[in-house]
């Protein structure tokens, strides 16, 4: 029996070759699981064809009853910041870091301490009155996390097993710090991928790259645009928990950090990032009873365990001091019953009686650039450069400094979007006769934001004339490496005469060629204000039978009627008298604009006297694909620019697959018998949906019903 199974599968997967993939695998995998385990795993792997091939159509009582239908979840595991397992002040945990913060501390913090019901956000204050408070909605926050991928039956069936995996990994101890401990929750060569949802206006945009730019400009951090290619990455949203984030990278995907209503602050946005770089509050050190006093007595309700400290275990500072300046650190009135009452301040000086000032929510301190270049273990040399131009040079670059010693150095240039970066070496002193410029001895520039961006040259050798290089991106990253050196001591003052490095500068271009399907243009020194006396221009191609569409996401120029000072203007073409689609300035942002053929000239001109915000705005692809017949829609296509989307008619709901149409869920039901499932079963049901199913039966009947199958988003009791 079992082999004329397989030769009727075999049969199948022929015959499916050219049509579905995945249902070769799945058939694949029958085949083998009938072969090795016999016919009884057959229901089994039947219903994960079923689930496949036949996810939008009815089910019958005898299949519900008989076939089994694997776990699925979705993989919004961490974006909802509203469905953590807990939370200190604005720190969102999962429910494992509950448990373990419960288990370690052998303190049982009642459930009322970690619910967000209620809960008020952390007050941040400092010095200059940069007071505001964040109170979260009514939101219940017991609730179960989806799983990215889905839930095993393993883990499902054996979680109670005594040595189970997955009893293993849940239960295995985790060593917790002021700075994370865990490298996984480290972000990889310290580059921070993000996105901003579409809700945030454009002054939103500009101050969170503000931010951005703050821990950049201090640290070997990196914050990047999002690509398809980054499967964790950070998404600026809001959420119910008003100003909170997630400890370090969570590696299930994306992960949110709320930036809600009156957290719109610079100094509050930081304080959010350094969450994600992967810092705790600072007085949760335990040595914290050295420096600070707590007075339980003022703090709010229901609020205490946010000023439980961690212990020795928990927390390892990187060799730090205790830091009252950290952005890190707790106001003097966080959680306080009332604004007059402190409930953390710093002890006196011995000889002063002078308290320090805690809470400032301004500006990286000393402490917070030295933890974070040690947590990631930025290279001892080299920096962040954020402005149009500049000059720098290797440390050992300096006749009276001797360099005997190895050097690995990383600088990073970066530019706003639509510009490009020339840098020039102006000298390179750097040992002579290195085969193919070896990696040691010698400085590497690549075309993006680390060591895996494509690769520009390698130079090495002594050179007299300057090099040129110009990206293609709005980013260099330049790597210095030069091994020790024995230097003989009778040759000693000869060998410090003797120049070893090399010396660069650099500056930032505005405008210039850009092919490519799509791509985002800012204003010359985005985020911030434009620089005065300007001229830029673009030219944007896109391939041929397309059209060039603008989005537009920030835009502030000088206000004048006829837009004679301050500038952004549209032409139809690449020449200089291509007709004029738009010339725009004030302070509304523009409606879309799309030109006739697949090229556009953009020209931004500013005067001497006004700089304003500036702009911000994407170019894509454009083209009508309604008009084609592939595009797939059931019943109606809607054009959108740079894509489309699917309606339905009356009476029916668009599927998960966005294409295809279905009745809608929920109805009136009425029978003997029947059967009902969630929309799309047994795969992933829908967001935001509602559906009612009324079943009536007659007087002298009562209504039985049999779940075969339930699997749903559930609260922890």
């Amino acid at each position: 029996l079992n082999f004329i199974i397989i030769i009727l599968i075999i049969i199948i997967i022929i015959f499916f070759f050219f049509f579905c993939q995945k249902i070769i695998i799945i058939i694949t995998m029958l085949s083998m699981s009938v072969f090795n385990h016999g016919i009884s795993n057959f229901p089994l792997f039947i219903s994960l064809l079923l689930a496949i091939v036949g996810q939008s159509r009815k089910w019958t009582m005898d299949e519900l009853l008989t076939l089994r239908f694997p776990y699925l979840s979705s993989n919004d595991l961490y974006l909802d910041v509203c469905k953590a397992g807990g939370f200190l002040a604005d720190i969102a945990l999962t429910h494992e870091e509950v448990n373990e913060i419960r288990h370690l501390r052998s303190v049982a913090l009642s459930k009322t301490a970690l619910s967000m019901k209620d809960r008020h956000h952390q007050k941040m204050t400092s010095d200059q009155d940069n007071k505001t408070t964040a109170q979260s909605n009514n939101a219940q926050l017991q609730r179960l996390h989806r799983r990215h991928h889905g839930r095993s039956s393993a883990c499902n069936n054996d979680d109670n097993k005594k040595g189970s995996s997955c009893n293993k990994r849940r239960n295995r101890k985790r060593v917790r710090r002021a700075a994370t401990a865990r490298t996984e929750r480290l972000w990889e060569n310290g580059v921070i991928p993000y996105e901003i949802l579409a809700n945030f206006s454009g002054e939103h945009h500009a101050l969170f790259r503000r931010a951005m730019n703050h821990w950049e400009n201090y640290t070997c951090l990196s914050f990047v645009p999002r690509t398809s290619e980054d499967f964790s990455y950070i998404v600026f949203t809001i959420a119910d928990c008003g100003c909170c984030s997630f400890v370090g990278k969570r590696g299930e995907g994306p992960q949110a950090i709320s930036i809600g209503k009156n957290c719109d602050k610079f100094g509050i946005v930081v304080h959010e990032l350094g969450h994600v770089v992967g810092f705790w509050h600072e007085h949760t050190r335990p040595d914290r009873d050295q420096f600070v006093d707590i007075f339980y007595k003022n703090i709010q309700q229901g609020q205490d365990y946010n000023f439980e400290k961690l212990k020795s275990s928990e927390v390892n500072s990187l060799g730090q001091g205790y830091d009252f300046a950290s952005i890190m650190h707790y106001a003097r009135d966080t959680f306080s019953r009332a604004m007059y009452l402190d409930t953390i301040l710093p002890k006196p000086d011995s000889v002063t009686l002078e308290r320090p000032e805690i809470g400032q929510r301004i500006r990286l301190s000393p402490g917070d650039i030295i933890q974070t270049n040690s947590l990631y273990k930025c290279s001892k040399c080299g920096q962040t450069f954020l402005e149009e131009s500049g000059s720098f040079a290797s440390p050992d670059y300096d006749s009276k400094a001797r360099h005997n010693d190895a050097l690995l150095c990383h600088w990073r240039i970066n530019a706003p979007k639509g510009h490009r970066i020339v840098l020039n070496l102006t000298s390179v002193l750097l040992p002579e006769n290195v085969a193919d410029c070896a990696p040691e001895n010698s400085i590497e520039v690549r075309d993006g934001h680390h060591n895996k961006s494509p690769l520009i040259g390698r130079y090495c050798g002594r050179f007299n004339e300057p090099i040129l290089i110009t990206s293609e991106s709005n980013r260099l990253w330049i790597q210095y490496q030069a091994t020790a050196e024995e230097i003989p001591k009778k040759n000693l003052l000869k060998e410090k005469k003797k120049k070893r490095g090399f010396a660069a500068v650099y500056h930032v271009h505005c405008g210039g060629n850009f092919t490519a399907d799509s791509g985002v243009i800012e204003n010359p020194n985005y985020p911030y204000d434009y620089t005065p006396n300007s001229d830029c221009v673009w030219m944007i191609t896109v391939p041929e039978e397309y059209q060039v569409a603008i989005i537009f996401t920030m835009f502030q120029l000088e206000q004048h009627e006829d837009c004679i000072y301050d500038f952004l203007e549209f032409r139809d073409g690449h020449d200089e008298d291509s007709p004029v689609i738009a010339r725009l300035c004030g302070y509304s942002l523009p409606e879309n604009i799309k030109s006739t053929t697949n090229k556009m000239r953009v020209r931004f001109v500013s005067d001497a006297s006004v700089e304003k915000y500036g702009f911000s705005f994407s170019f894509i692809k454009e083209f009508d694909e309604c008009k084609t017949t592939n595009h797939g829609c059931h019943h109606k296509c809607v054009n959108t620019l740079g894509s489309y989307r699917c309606e339905c008619d009356i009476g029916y709901e668009l599927h998960s697959d966005g294409k295809s149409c279905e009745d809608a869920c929920g109805g009136y039901l009425k029978g003997e018998n029947g059967s009902l499932t969630s929309p799309n079963f047994p795969n992933l049901y829908p967001n935001k949906k509602r559906c009612v199913w009324e079943i009536k039966a007659h007087s002298q009947y009562r209504i039985f019903l049999n779940f075969t199958h339930f699997d749903l988003e559930g609260v922890l009791v």
